[in-house]
């Protein structure tokens, strides 16, 4: 008897053995890009992740709240704030919209760098000046707090600031190099990480892997707070001879995280990810002949239930603004990830002197 045949037979055996909601509780804690080659390994489980169950359970077990800041350039001490919100009409018309959200408003919002633990938004630094200040919003109660200040002052727009393990990271925001701060929100206390002074002016950064990625251009360095250690940039390599350097050196517009891949969005290469095992930047895989299905005018991405969420803005000839959406869904094709739109429309209308300012998920 072949063993490899009997090993199969086996685990085939075992795996319809389990009952469905044993199956559908293993099924929701794997990430919905791979339910593509899920989906082939057997029948059951083909059928498994194309059931309304698991769809069911997956609202129950994790959900995503995207919150938007605008200002309005005329009224320089009030900014607005939104949520994306989905709206089931029928079984088979969903739509989107931004539902305005009763939040306090506070003139540091504007210029601070932004990051969420659990429910509560954290507004780090303030006007474009070297800033120490912190604010804290409740998102459940719409309560806004002042927290203790940061040791070093710093420039935010020139800082990194991510949350790993709970405890809130601030690198750089300095034009020498500065000692790493941490914030620790169950203390509510700051101390610095290391003695090691690290030099960072990019804040386009994300959480991935217990790091902290800072993306610069098309470079990439890494902080790692257990090592108290930044690994030297990384850059795109050359796969083939005929790319040219403007993929290397292209500057970026928004970075995000979605089921524990960075993507980034670059104003001449597009939309790519981040190999963290090849140490490159790779283009996705798209099901359409050319790029132009993407959005243009984008002002923001963000990961939203295990789809990348692409917010952008055109003006309208009324003197009004519309903000669109497009959710993008990602799925892992061999060692590649494809991209496919899922929904695209306008999420909102607005006067034409709203600024987009802030965009942030926040776990529930």
């Amino acid at each position: 008897m072949d063993y490899t045949m009997s090993m199969e037979e086996d685990n085939n055996q075992s795996l319809s053995s389990l009952p469905d909601d044993v199956v559908l509780n293993c099924l929701v804690r794997i990430p919905r890009s791979y339910d593509l080659n899920v989906s082939c390994v057997s029948k059951s489980l083909r059928s498994l992740v194309r059931s309304p169950d698991l769809y069911r359970l997956r609202s129950l077990f994790h959900k995503d709240s995207v919150y938007l800041c605008f200002r309005q350039n005329n009224i320089s001490s009030h900014c607005h704030w939104y949520s994306l919100c989905r709206n089931d009409r029928t079984r088979t018309n969903i739509d989107y919209q931004l539902v305005p959200v009763p939040f306090p408003s506070h003139a540091f919002m504007f210029f601070s760098s932004m990051v969420a633990v659990g429910s509560e938004i954290y507004f780090i630094g303030g006007p474009l000046d070297q800033s120490k200040n912190l604010l804290i919003l409740d998102t459940e109660s719409g309560q806004l707090h002042v927290g203790p200040s940061m040791r070093v002052a710093r420039y935010m727009h020139k800082a990194a600031v991510e949350v790993v393990d709970g405890k809130i990271y601030v690198i750089g925001g300095c034009d020498k190099e500065i000692r790493v701060e941490v914030f620790d929100p169950e203390s509510q206390s700051w101390e610095f990480a290391t003695k090691e002074k690290v030099q960072c002016i990019s804040p386009f950064s994300v959480s991935l892997e217990r790091k902290v990625y800072v993306v610069e251009d098309g470079k990439v360095c890494v902080y790692n707070p257990r090592e108290g250690l930044r690994k030297e940039m990384l850059a795109k390599k050359k796969r083939k001879r005929d790319e040219t350097m403007e993929r290397l050196n292209g500057k970026v517009n928004c970075v995000c995280v979605v089921e524990n891949v960075l993507y980034a969005l670059f104003k001449r290469s597009g939309l790519m990810w981040f190999d963290t095992k090849l140490n490159e930047w790779r283009s996705l895989v798209s099901c359409y002949d050319n790029y132009s299905s993407f959005p243009n005018n984008v002002d923001a991405m963000a990961g939203y239930n295990g789809k990348l969420a692409v917010l952008w803005s055109r003006f309208d000839s009324n003197e009004k603004k519309s903000i669109g959406c497009t959710l993008i869904a990602l799925d892992r094709v061999g060692e590649g990830i494809r991209w496919k739109i899922e929904w695209s429309g306008v999420v909102a209308t607005f006067p034409c002197n709203y600024s987009f300012m802030h965009c942030l998920v926040v776990s529930n």
